[in-house]
């Protein structure tokens, strides 16, 4: 197992999760995780404060607020400078500015990452199709600027990171309380992989403790690496349990969500006839591939899915007795004469 333990958040993914929570409020599908640690208090109050501070910041609402475009892509400034060139692990701090604004300055569309700016045409009118677009035309208008005049438009977002580390840092925050990582036991790992149908081999896996996450596990899958965000405000051991951790209640209201999310209900209407990889999705739905890692993040913690490496490929099929529990338990509580 290629497994890097980090003892510090990973910044980018603290700081965009951060904006979003600010902008668009916390993500409407989470799942309570009952393996809470001695410092969990400790970390909701400092959250709360965050977030309230965070809030304050100008041109959040420019850069994190999030359009659902007429197919159903999810359309985010932040993410749109970001995801454009790199994967999240891939990030370096210290030189991330500069390096964007030299990538968007000498932008070659070959250097894209797979389908992450699908909805441009870069081939045709790049101005018409941005025009095209279901938003309002202030956006429309800093989409155009950060391509065609990126420095501007990306000193104005790191500025906004600035200022989140700013307050982050205010918080006095003992870091030796960032232990959640620290005690993982590489058999809890494969258990949890194996929970969800993956197997641990040769693909790197990068393990990061979260504040802005501190109640949450987030699994990022793709096809050559992984990474783990565990909420620092849980135990190590909600690795092993986090799947079986929710009462019977809560995996019921979560379904009802995902279910009602047309995005999600149409990948799992795919999956029905046949196991698919992620761009084989994506291309099905005319989405981006980034945004089908999004749905199946949801799907993943609903265990409504299961997942398979094969030559490099990452396979989601339906974990077809989770569903059938699901709405059984749905027949019991609405249909089921409980005299």
């Amino acid at each position: 197992m290629k497994m890097t333990i980090y003892n510090e958040p990973l910044w980018y993914k603290e700081w965009r999760d951060l904006g979003f929570e600010c902008v668009n409020g916390p993500k409407t599908l989470s799942l309570n995780i009952s393996q809470k640690n001695e410092n969990f208090s400790t970390f909701k109050k400092s959250h709360d404060i965050l977030i309230r501070k965070a809030k304050k910041i100008k041109n959040l609402q420019k850069y994190f607020l999030s359009y659902q475009l007429d197919n159903n892509e999810i359309l985010c400034l932040a993410d749109f400078i970001l995801n454009a060139f790199y994967h999240v692990n891939e990030f370096s701090k210290e030189h991330m500015e500069e390096t964007l604004i030299q990538k968007f300055r000498d932008f070659h569309i070959d250097e894209l990452r797979e389908d992450t700016l699908k909805f441009i045409d870069f081939q045709n009118d790049v101005i018409a199709s941005i025009r095209q677009l279901n938003i309002d035309n202030e956006a429309k208008l800093d989409i155009i600027e950060t391509l065609y005049h990126p420095a501007a438009m990306i000193h104005g977002l790191f500025d906004i990171f600035r200022q989140f580390e700013d307050i982050y840092q205010s918080l006095n925050l003992d870091h030796n309380l960032f232990h959640s990582t620290q005690n993982i036991k590489e058999n809890d790992l494969r258990l949890f992989f194996k929970h969800i149908g993956l197997n641990i081999d040769e693909t790197p896996l990068y393990i990061y403790p979260s504040f802005t996450n501190y109640h949450s596990l987030v699994l990022l899958i793709e096809e050559d690496h992984y990474v783990l965000l565990m909420g620092a405000g849980l135990e190590s051991q909600s690795l092993t349990s986090y799947h079986e951790s929710r009462n019977e209640q809560q995996k019921l209201e979560y379904f009802l969500k995902v279910l009602s999310d047309k995005s999600k209900f149409e990948i799992l209407t795919l999956l029905k006839k046949k196991s698919m990889y992620g761009n084989e999705l994506a291309k099905a739905m005319h989405l981006k591939t980034p945004t089908i890692s999004y749905h199946m993040d949801a799907l993943i913690s609903g265990d409504l899915i299961h997942i398979r490496k094969e030559n490099n490929r990452i396979y989601y099929s339906l974990n077809k007795e989770e569903i059938e529990h699901m709405i059984q338990y749905l027949h019991h509580k609405l249909l089921k004469d409980e005299n």
